[in-house]
């Protein structure tokens, strides 16, 4: 539980106690220095809004604003509201673009303590005008109008004197409707890397925004995939409405800019695969059918994005390049998670095939981080893919290149087997609930290759050795991911390395 601090005399200080205890704070939480990165004041909106009622989560929204002013007239009011970008940097280092993170940290200053946001207060801030209430601004609705009004209204805000030069930029998408700030909104829990709220949930056309809490110039590809899809009038993907870009000011001086945020539709109604899939599992269910309508889904936007956006071909070159990253890869996990060490010999061999083949699809912009979890189901539209932002933790540039569609599929395969095999952990393989989860598995793996080749017209079984070299090297990673942070999940991953090198191709 996050214990707000009293009696702090600056947002410094409050930064220091709250930023290491958030999922999306990944600069450690010990000697860290924080340096700000930019300022931005958005106005609250006026007359005051209700916030949020604890039995519904609902946020009833004001329905006017004012024009941008400075933040020390804004703390004055009766809320602030202030955008803040802050770089961390190990202690110690000098200031540097090197190794610094730059996160996203909106936060709402009041007069007075706001019961119905005390699950958001960072603590009390002591001004020369008195105290200051501080909460995590994504749940307070004077701030997601703001945000929201920034996104319909497509405008701006700007830094202010003593402050480093910054700007947020409200763009909405041609021919969108603009996102109505004045309805209730609610703040999606659970996630990792980024904050979401529901803006409009209601009622008709809901908005999902996204903030990104850890931010990185140039384009993020959680915008620039999904309008790209909405410009091919894709519908696999929830429509994207707009998003706000800024500009901040790197530890070392120099200026970036980049993504702070998308809006898109929010599919009603929907459920998320993971919760879908292992409701079937606990169930006895087959999951087979849905498996295969997501196979096609997935295809589908393969085939969109490639007529899009870039592609390249695969050579040698590009495989001897995979090869070797593949390697490492396997290298790393090895000396990570010693439990390895009996597949070293096997999972080399595979690597090695890689090296050696003779053709491979086409390189083309991917999911980059496609699993159950990433996919909604509803009756009335089927399947869609969400969050294309990639691995959070991989630099921008990188989660923009082509890569292969493969690795989307492998993804997926994995990520079956994680749904079979949550509800039967500790059981011996012989056990019938362990042989009964596996053969739902496989019956989900060969259901979604099937859809996914009707769409694609190219089954991904022909590439057998190319998805195994990817599924092992996933399967590699969750278990040195699961040895750091699972250990009790360790022999999901560990059962699948076993399953794929004790086979020649894959099923």
């Amino acid at each position: 539980m996050n214990e707000p601090v009293t009696g702090a005399v600056d947002i410094a200080g409050l930064l220091a106690s709250w930023l290491p205890r958030q999922r999306w704070f990944s600069a450690g939480h010990g000697g860290v220095s924080l340096a700000p990165a930019g300022q931005i004041t958005l106005v609250p909106p006026v007359p005051a809004p209700s916030v949020v009622e604890p039995a519904t989560g609902e946020i009833p929204l004001p329905t006017e604003g004012r024009p941008v002013v400075a933040p020390e007239a804004a703390i004055r009011r009766r809320v602030g509201i202030v955008v803040h970008l802050i770089s961390a940097l190990p202690a110690g280092q000098p200031a540097s673009d090197a190794g610094a993170a730059t996160y996203q940290v909106p936060l709402t200053y009041r007069s007075e303590p706001v019961a119905e946001l005390a699950h958001a207060l960072l603590g009390e801030l002591r001004t020369p005008d008195g105290v200051r209430y501080v909460y995590d601004a994504p749940h307070d609705p004077d701030f997601v109008a703001a945000w929201t009004e920034l996104i319909a209204s497509s405008s701006e805000a700007m830094s202010e004197a003593g402050t480093p030069r910054s700007r947020v930029r409200g763009v909405r998408r041609a021919g969108e409707a603009p996102p109505d700030p004045h309805r209730p909104a609610k703040v999606l829990s659970g996630e990792q890397s980024n904050t979401s709220i529901i803006v409009g949930a209601d009622g008709a056309d809901p908005v999902m925004i996204k903030l990104f809490r850890v931010l990185q110039s140039g384009r993020n590809p959680d915008v620039v995939v999904p309008g790209a899809l909405a410009r091919a009038g894709n519908e696999r993907v929830p429509r994207l409405v707009g998003w706000v870009e800024g500009e901040w000011v790197q530890p070392g001086g120099q200026p970036a800019w980049g993504h702070l945020s998308a809006a898109a539709e929010f599919v009603a109604g929907s459920a998320d695969g993971w919760r879908v899939a292992t409701g079937a599992v606990t169930n006895g269910e087959t999951f087979a059918q849905l498996s295969a309508q997501l196979g096609a889904a997935t295809a589908a936007v393969h085939a969109a994005l490639a007529e899009v956006l870039p592609t390249r071909p695969s050579t040698s070159l590009t495989l001897a390049a995979l090869a070797d990253h593949l390697r490492q890869r396997l290298n790393w996990a090895l000396e990570a998670a010693p439990a390895l060490s009996e597949y070293a010999d096997a999972a080399g061999e595979v690597v090695d095939q890689v090296r050696h083949l003779s053709e491979a699809p086409d390189l083309q912009i991917v999911h980059g981080d496609l699993h159950l979890g990433q996919a909604l189901y509803s009756e009335a539209r089927g399947w869609v893919l969400l969050d294309f932002e990639g691995e959070p933790l991989r630099p921008l540039a990188e989660r923009g290149d082509p890569d292969l569609a493969l690795r989307d599929v492998a993804g997926m395969l994995r990520s079956f087997d994680y749904a079979a095999r949550h509800s039967v952990l500790g059981l011996a393989d012989d056990d019938p609930r362990a042989l009964a989860a596996s053969t739902w598995a496989g019956e989900c793996r060969e259901a979604y290759l099937t859809g996914y080749a009707a769409e694609a017209g190219r089954d991904p079984r022909q590439d057998a050795a190319l998805l195994r070299a990817l599924e092992l090297d996933k399967a590699l990673y969750e278990v040195v991911y699961e040895t750091r942070h699972r250990p009790g999940w360790v022999e999901v991953p560990l059962h699948a390395v076993g399953r794929l090198l004790a086979k020649s191709s894959v099923r």
